[in-house]
């Protein structure tokens, strides 16, 4: 005689793999009792938490039905996270998310990509979308693609096909339009607006007066958010801002612009977009010598290379970001018509 914690088991694998697609309903509650050698009661008692977990709808004196969601949830998850390729940040995420989706009972399907190229890894975004999408995955985790020319047009294309197969989205980290814009996916991150004022108080407080901020070209929405807060900070201390004398919008190996901004306006401070960056311009300002090699440095993610610089940085809270998304993703499967939701998680500041 089964027991219902393993019948329940036994029905949600089986509407999630498809079994009843074409009828749409269970099997009568007598069907399933002989089925199982149970009793109706503990049928129903099945059948209760099976709509409970959204797979079911239950109609009096008929058998349940298979509810929209369930046709959806095919049991499988997808991840694109292009940023794998160069940010350290995402893998430990992605190892987070492949945990609590297995305990979930969902499958995490990672679409590798390896190049960190930006034009390679648009046209990588743009197959695994596809592929995705033929797959018919329940929902993908999708972090989307920065740094590339084309990189709105590539998010268009990815995120076209997911809405085209009825696939549900979750954005990883920033959104596909720039602030204050939203568009209408749900979004979990940080508040970077802030976690760079955090970044930029403390530079303040320490008694840095020039705080400049390295801004990649093509950088995603989130490091404008960072450089935001930066400025927040300088300003509420009664300093002032101006991008062209406090923003230097360049690669951080670009020696002879980072030389030129140094040399122009004597920051006494650097903030990057991520440590990776910030360290990469200490790298270059400690090859430019003087009094550049002592200008102060700070980025945010807290990765293993800010850990070996002694950077001070803002720690991307990791277990939230991945449970955050894993929530909302399951919501929106089941609830396609919510609201868009921008999930901004607390990033605890690190001085070192």
């Amino acid at each position: 005689m089964a027991g219902h914690a393993e019948i329940f088991e036994a029905l949600r694998r089986e509407i999630l793999a498809g079994k009843y697609d074409a009828a749409r309903r269970l099997p009568s509650e007598r069907e399933l009792a002989e089925r199982f050698t149970c009793s109706r009661p503990t049928i129903s008692r099945v059948t209760l938490d099976l709509r409970r977990e959204g797979l079911v709808n239950t109609h009096r004196g008929s058998p349940a039905t298979i509810t929209r969601y369930a046709m959806n949830a095919t049991g499988a998850l997808g991840l694109v996270v292009p940023g794998e390729s160069y940010a350290e940040i995402y893998a430990p995420i992605r190892a987070r998310l492949e945990r609590l989706a297995e305990r979930a009972g969902w499958d995490l399907i990672h679409g590798e990509i390896q190049s960190d190229d930006p034009k390679v890894m648009a046209r990588e975004v743009r197959r695994l979308a596809y592929e995705f999408s033929t797959e018919h995955v329940a929902g993908v985790f999708f972090q989307p693609v920065e740094f590339a020319k084309d990189a709105d047009r590539a998010n268009a294309e990815a995120l076209g096909y997911f809405d085209n197969a009825g696939i549900a989205v979750v954005l990883l980290d920033y959104d596909i339009v720039p602030p204050p814009d939203r568009s209408r996916y749900d979004v979990v991150g940080i508040d970077n607006v802030a976690a760079g004022l955090a970044v930029g108080r403390h530079l303040v407080g320490t008694g840095a007066k020039r705080i400049a901020f390295l801004h990649r070209p093509g950088a995603a929405p989130t490091v404008t958010d960072r450089m935001r807060g930066v400025s927040a900070a300088v300003v509420e201390s009664g300093g002032s801002w101006t991008l062209d004398g406090n923003v230097l919008r360049a690669e951080p190996q670009n020696r002879r612009a980072v030389a030129r901004f140094v040399e122009r306006n004597a920051p006494d401070a650097f903030v990057a977009g991520n440590d990776v960056a910030a360290v990469r311009l200490g790298e270059t300002l400690r090859g430019i010598g003087g009094s550049a090699a002592e200008i102060r440095l700070a980025g945010f993610d807290d990765v293993e290379c800010a850990r070996r610089a002694g950077l001070t940085t803002v720690r991307q809270p990791l277990d939230d970001i991945a449970a955050g998304a894993l929530q909302v993703l399951a919501s929106r499967i089941k609830s396609p018509d919510l609201p868009p939701r921008r999930i901004s998680l607390h990033a605890p500041l690190v001085v070192r």
